[in-house]
């Protein structure tokens, strides 16, 4: 059985009015039209709905029993209507954003706060995690769209590039490079490194050049920069680290020189399914990130530590 928002719609516009005329007025449909569309649902069901006399129109058992069922899909159905078209109003929603901790650390939130100001109705939530774990969330559907150094395959994913992060040498403030406005990766041939772990996309980053700067590997490998920064500052070894990810490492005794090399540099991408669109919230957030990214340098420098 197949029943119509139509016939469910004329059922409830003669329970309510119990008038065939007033009922048909309101559907935009003569009289007689109207009889054979209630005479059709009756058929369709296979009871009879209304007793109608001359004078009156009420529903029978049967009629009581359709009446529940057709109210409360109405009732889901305005309800249903409401919440998309506060959807498309940007007035509710949710996003789900997975991102690298050094981004979800300070920038990201700076963003979602200015975002939750303009659409206060719309829940944010934020899965901070390692460049194979984004890639794996936004692939099962888990989030809307994550921040990755990492495009992913093409096929699957359509990644935009925001940024390009500069790469700085986290060192001991009493360290000679500390003193540098500047740091060259062939000045840090045969220092002692500490690297982060293999999962995330600082390691894929760095580890080309750490081996093109010849640097002696410490076996210290880190999950969380804010460990790196302790073993930097008593003396185990330097690191080389993404401008974002400055704030988790950084403390007193440790210092930062950016690197000079051209091209030295860690991609930021927005990603996300290529077979799924976005919700209109989603949407929202993913151009409000692409526009932060073209703002002038400074103002992306500053958001980036």
């Amino acid at each position: 059985m197949n029943l119509s928002g139509r016939l469910v719609d004329a059922f409830l516009a003669l329970h309510e009015t119990r008038r065939f005329a007033v009922a048909a007025e309101r559907c935009h449909m003569s009289p007689s039209a109207f009889s054979q569309l209630i005479g059709r649902l009756e058929q369709q069901v296979g009871a009879r709905l209304f007793d109608r006399t001359t004078r009156s129109v009420s529903l029978t058992p049967e009629g009581e029993v359709f009446a529940e069922g057709a109210q409360r899909i109405a009732a889901e159905m305005r309800a249903t209507v409401h919440e998309l078209r506060d959807r498309a109003q940007r007035r509710s929603g949710r996003v789900v954003v997975a991102a690298p901790p050094s981004l979800a650390a300070d920038w990201l939130p700076r963003q979602m706060a200015e975002f939750r100001g303009r659409h206060p109705g719309i829940d944010l939530r934020v899965a901070d995690v390692v460049a194979d774990r984004c890639l794996e969330l936004v692939r099962r559907g888990d989030v809307d769209f994550g921040l990755n150094a990492l495009r992913g395959e093409e096929s699957e994913f359509e990644a935009r590039l925001l940024r390009d992060e500069p790469f700085y040498v986290v060192c001991r403030a009493g360290d000679p490079l500390a003193a540098r406005r500047r740091v060259r990766l062939q000045d840090l041939k045969g220092l002692p490194c500490i690297q982060t772990t293999r999962a995330g996309s600082v390691w894929q980053q760095t580890q080309q050049l750490l081996q093109q700067a010849g640097m002696r590997d410490t076996g210290l490998e880190v999950n969380q920069l804010g460990t790196l920064g302790g073993l930097v500052a008593h003396g185990f070894g330097v690191g080389l680290v993404p401008g974002s990810a400055l704030q988790l490492c950084q403390r007193e005794g440790v210092a930062a020189v950016p690197v000079a090399d051209p091209g030295v540099a860690r991609p930021i991408y927005l990603v996300k399914r290529r077979d799924r669109s976005l919700s209109v919230a989603a949407q929202a957030m993913w151009d409000q990130l692409l526009a932060d990214a073209g703002r002038p340098r400074k103002g992306r420098a500053a958001a980036a530590r």
